[in-house]
Parts: C-alpha cells; sequence; structure tokens
C-alpha cells in the first residue's frame, strides 16, 4: 500500500491527499498523545471540529468526553456561564439547582472551543486561569473546582489582528495555541474535491436508501472548478439536497444548483496567463518565484502578499514555510 493510500485509510473521517492535508494527519498524530492545547486555523467549513475529533479519538483520553462549545453562538452574556457553570441565584433566572458548566462536563475528556476568538475579554481572563492552574470558579461560588480537560481551540478569525485590537488576550492565545494546525479551504485543495463528493454522495445514498451510482462527466467538472467560498460544508449540503431530490442514478449538473458563472473559469473568457510550453515548467520553482515577489511587493508583510496571491494568510504563511525548507 502506498504511504498516502495508508495515510487516507487512518484518517477515515477526512479524505484529503494534498501536502497541506498530509501535513495536518502529521501533526494529529504527533499532538494527540500529549495533552497540550491546540489551536485549529482556518475557513468556515473546512472541517476544524473534525481535526479536534481525530485528536481526541487518538489521545489517551478517547474514553471520555468530547464536549464542543461554538463560542460564537451562545450570548457573551451566557457564555461564561456556560463554561464554568454557576450555583443557586447567581443570576436573575438562574436554575434553582445551580448548573454544572462544560469544563465540568469535559473532565477527563476534551472541550472543543470552536469559533473562540467570539470570547469576550472577561470570559478569556476565567478561561486563562484554568489553562494556567487547573482551576475555577462557579458563578455565584466562592468555592475552587479544580478538573483536569484538555483544551482544543478553533478559529476562523485573525486572532493576531484582534491581539493588536485590544479584543484577544495575548497571553491567552500563547496558552490556547501551544500547537497550531492550518486546514486548507477546499479551493486550495482541488485534487481532493471529488473523491470528497464520491464519500458524501456513497454516505448520503446509504442515510436516505437511494441508488446513486456516481457523478456525471459534466458535474464533475463544475464541482472541481467552482468556488466553494463554505468548503466541505457546502459540498455536503448540495450532495444531500440532490440525493434528497433526485432518484439518480447519477449525480447531474442541473440537480446541483450551481451556477458555471461561478466556476473557477468561465466559459469562453480569454485566460490571463501564458500558455504551457511544450517542455513544461518547473510549477515548485514557479510558486516560489511568486511567493518571494510578492514578498518583495509587500515589502516583506506576510498578510499583503497573501492577498496579491488571492491566497488566505493561512495558505500564505504554509506555503513560504515550505519553500523556506526546500
Amino acid at each position: 500500500m502506498a504511504e498516502n493510500e495508508a495515510q487516507v485509510n487512518e484518517f477515515q473521517e477526512m479524505i484529503g491527499t494534498c501536502d497541506a492535508m498530509l501535513h495536518v494527519f502529521k501533526m494529529i498524530r504527533k499532538v494527540a498523545s500529549t495533552d497540550v492545547p491546540v489551536m485549529v486555523t482556518g475557513a468556515s467549513g473546512t472541517g476544524k471540529e473534525m481535526v479536534a475529533r481525530a485528536i481526541h479519538q487518538r489521545s489517551n483520553r478517547a474514553k471520555g468526553p468530547f464536549v464542543p462549545i461554538n463560542c460564537g453562538a451562545i450570548p457573551r452574556e451566557l457564555l461564561e456561564s456556560e463554561l464554568f457553570g454557576y450555583e443557586k441565584g447567581a443570576f436573575s433566572g438562574a436554575a434553582a439547582t445551580g448548573k454544572m458548566g462544560l469544563v465540568e462536563q469535559a473532565a477527563g475528556g476534551t472541550l472543543f472551543l470552536d469559533e473562540v476568538g467570539d470570547l469576550s475579554l472577561e470570559a478569556q481572563a476565567k478561561l486563562l486561569r484554568f489553562l494556567e492552574h487547573g482551576e475555577f470558579y462557579r458563578l455565584g461560588s466562592t468555592k475552587k473546582c479544580q478538573v483536569k480537560t484538555r483544551i482544543v481551540s478553533a478559529t476562523n478569525k485573525d486572532i493576531q489582528a484582534m491581539i493588536e485590537q485590544g479584543l484577544f488576550r495575548e497571553d491567552l492565545y500563547y496558552r490556547l495555541a501551544v500547537i497550531k494546525i492550518w486546514v486548507p479551504s477546499l479551493n486550495e485543495r482541488r485534487d481532493d474535491i471529488l473523491p470528497i463528493a464520491r464519500h458524501f454522495l456513497v454516505e448520503l445514498s446509504q442515510k436516505y436508501k437511494k441508488n446513486f451510482l456516481g457523478i456525471a462527466p459534466e458535474a464533475e467538472a463544475l464541482m472541481k472548478n467552482y468556488q466553494w467560498k463554505g468548503n466541505i460544508r457546502e459540498l455536503r449540503n448540495i450532495i444531500e439536497r440532490h440525493v434528497l431530490i433526485e432518484e439518480g442514478p447519477l449525480l447531474h449538473l442541473n440537480g446541483l444548483g450551481l451556477s458555471p458563472k461561478n466556476g473557477k473559469e468561465k466559459a469562453n473568457a480569454a485566460s490571463p496567463f501564458m500558455p504551457l510550453p511544450d517542455e513544461g515548467v518547473d510549477l515548485a520553482a514557479l510558486e516560489k518565484h511568486l511567493i518571494i515577489e510578492a514578498l518583495k511587493k509587500a515589502g516583506g508583510n506576510s498578510r499583503q502578499a497573501a492577498e496579491l496571491l488571492n491566497m488566505s494568510y493561512y495558505a500564505f504563511r504554509y506555503k513560504r514555510k515550505s519553500i523556506e525548507g526546500r
């Protein structure tokens, strides 16, 4: 079995063969057996929670609970009580028996803080204390609580920019991001689009008792060139909608609900690039050249250079580290 195939089979919950995804798998293996906090970064819908679950499932805490919380989906005034719990009468409307927080519920397991950039500064301070000392106080209580819980966080925000704006504590960032794992967007791993789509087609066909056997060629071409703003979440949504409505046996273009105008390549549009020479090109050398040129034009600023290349900052940083290691 080829090395790449073995790595993909090991991570059956995630599909990916590009260098960036193989690096994600490598990092999961390295950090899973430790208890260090991990921050997973990447655009919305790229599968950051799947990475967190993979870390948990391969850790010595796998038999313990995996407790996820979307920090952006809970009102800020309630987030602290959700995390740390509260005692009877702690605030108006508090349950008469009090409530155990998610930190306690995750004892012996993993607490996954999704959209951690949405934590209030007050909640950040209490989370920092917990990370440093393993202790906290329920709202309305003076009794110190201590639990052992691993923290994995995720964000699609630029935390460094938030730190500069005073919206995120720098000391908390260093505690949460002892290890950072960047997950590439679907547009940055186009060779994985069709394998992922086929996986969803099989899974959802079984779920809804349909008989889909594959994807029509014209639909495959569109999917591979389409600009997936919602990433894997958007891809799954479209496949599920088609499986529910259509009968198969193939997934066709007209059932996708995708406009070819939104594709990566518009029909009849003149290409802004030079034609491929007969002798071919050294793609790695070309990539290195463009990154170096973008950095020169941006005066060494990685964020501006990433914008010039129409890349996310995290993707650019990954590529830059890659070429510097060549």
